[in-house]
């Protein structure tokens, strides 16, 4: 049987400790977030200001954390605009809250898209929306039907990350955890004292890290 030695022991517990303390501030940066501007957003369909309503549904579904109530009830909001829109007729609100139900879903894809249901049923109206516009020259003797198929086609192809930005996502991911156990190892001394020097280079590390992350998330 293996024993660790308790210096080893600690070592290994700071760095766990370190892990669940970034995680847990970026699961809070989030839930905080969105839970803000769902309440902006109340606000601001609470005194039938719509149009700017719509605009913090977005940015409050955008904060997407798995498990989260705020993003699920922004996007439920989004949706029963753009259907109240549609009973009054007033087919640029609409589209503007379905469009901004499709924008937050994408926004906050990764190795899958959340709220599927939710997209397709978005890209449903906005297909149907677009397609009761007066068309362009273009499409011209074109049915609604057909229209609707062809905005539903282009809505449903899927372009796939930005390549660039993810590759910067990684990297920042990589250098934030990196930072983050090398932080632990290299910051604090066997006596659990901190080394200035190496704490500033780490901390840098990480927050350099966490940056490209974000931006990364952001526009790729």
């Amino acid at each position: 049987m293996i024993e660790l030695e308790p210096a080893r022991i600690r070592r290994w517990l700071r760095i766990a400790a370190v892990i669940g303390v970034v995680l847990g501030a970026v699961a809070l940066r989030v839930v905080t977030s969105s839970a803000a501007e769902l309440r902006v957003a109340d606000q601001y369909r609470a005194r039938a200001e719509l149009d700017s309503a719509v605009v913090h549904y977005r940015r409050a579904a955008r904060w997407y954390a798995p498990g989260s109530p705020f993003h699920v009830e922004a996007l439920a909001k989004l949706g029963a605009i753009g259907a109240q829109a549609e009973r009054e007729g007033d087919s640029e609100l609409a589209l503007s809250a379905y469009r901004a139900i499709r924008a937050a879903i994408m926004s906050a894809r990764s190795f899958y898209v959340p709220e599927q249901a939710r997209l397709r049923a978005a890209d449903e109206r906005i297909a149907s929306l677009m397609a009761a516009l007066p068309p362009p020259p273009m499409d011209a003797g074109k049915s609604r039907e057909q229209l609707r198929d062809e905005h539903l086609a282009l809505l449903r192809a899927d372009p796939g990350p930005n390549v660039l930005w993810t590759i910067v996502l990684l990297i920042g991911f990589g250098a934030w955890v990196a930072g983050a156990f090398a932080f632990t190892l290299r910051a604090i001394d066997e006596h659990d004292r901190l080394i200035r020097r190496e704490a500033v280079r780490w901390a840098a590390v990480i927050a350099v890290g966490f940056g490209l992350f974000v931006l990364g998330m952001s526009l790729a």
